[in-house]
């Protein structure tokens, strides 16, 4: 009924284990620069997808058995949102995610385009049918 008596070598984590760094392990992350404006939690996913894309080049440094190093100073622009910077961890931790997410980003971009571009059309008819009014008048 009571559970197995634990064995304290498996309970105590090696001191070596603990000081040295993993794969896992991502610096820098948190670090914003102050040149940058305070972030809001989101922005649209197309702009923090897009900001990732643009700077992970520049700003990710992996070395294996070492931990990742994020340098956002490096960084092209600030990052649109809190998010944008979710969106780099998952870039760095699951590689595959975020390209299945970015691939999803991009798609929805042409419908986002469509309707920019409807809402232009819809603009220039108004623009036109005023035009209409006043040269009636």
């Amino acid at each position: 009924m009571y559970p197995p008596p634990v064995n304290k070598e498996d309970s105590v984590l090696n001191v070596d284990q603990a000081a040295k760094p993993s794969d896992s392990m991502i610096r820098g992350l948190n670090d914003i620069p102050d040149a940058w404006p305070e972030l809001p939690a989101n922005s649209s996913l197309s702009a923090e997808i897009g900001w990732v894309q643009a700077n992970r080049l520049r700003i990710v440094e992996e070395k294996p058995g070492h931990a990742t190093v994020v340098r956002l100073d490096l960084a092209l622009s600030p990052s649109p949102s809190w998010a944008a910077l979710g969106w780099l961890e998952t870039s760095i931790r699951s590689y595959a995610k975020y390209v299945d997410v970015a691939a999803k980003a991009t798609a929805s971009d042409n419908g986002e385009a469509e309707v920019w571009r409807r809402e232009r059309m819809a603009i220039e008819e108004v623009k036109a049918l005023l035009d209409e009014m006043r040269a009636e008048g």
